[in-house]
């Protein structure tokens, strides 16, 4: 198992369960004030926002939260543009962890930013054609 180091200000410790869609914003709002929270028309909680990389370029990003959340690991989608590439899931999300690797305590401030990783070593795949860094079986 690959491990990690995770800055404490991404972690939700404190509150119950019945705070923390507010501390999650409180979070995103610190850490990546472009990305908020609404529902969908069926009424399931996602978050969405933008990320510039290193190039520059802009990528557009859906978060679904799971009906288990936070219990259960966020499906992060590109919203808008084609995420071909080996580390992306058969339903289309991005394949940021393993979902065994995911802990409740993590937030989606978290998840932001391990995607903005992802997207950089996106980038580098789709101009050299290879995956740099360390890679996990999914």
């Amino acid at each position: 198992m690959t491990e990690f180091v995770v800055p404490r200000g991404l972690l939700i410790t404190d509150g119950g369960d019945g705070n923390r869609l507010y501390l999650e914003q409180q979070k995103l709002s610190a850490y990546f004030p472009q990305f908020g929270f609404s529902r969908s028309k069926k009424g399931n909680i996602r978050a969405r926002g933008a990320l510039r990389v290193n190039s520059g370029e802009v990528f557009a990003l859906k978060i679904k939260l799971p009906e288990g959340y936070p219990h259960s690991i966020p499906h992060i989608f590109a919203d808008g543009w084609d995420a071909d590439c080996p580390h992306v899931y058969s339903a289309g999300n991005l394949c940021i962890m393993r979902p065994d690797q995911w802990r409740s305590f993590y937030s989606i401030a978290f998840v932001v930013a391990k995607t903005a990783i992802w997207l950089n070593k996106f980038e580098v795949y789709q101009r050299r054609g290879y995956w740099p860094g360390n890679e996990q079986g999914h």
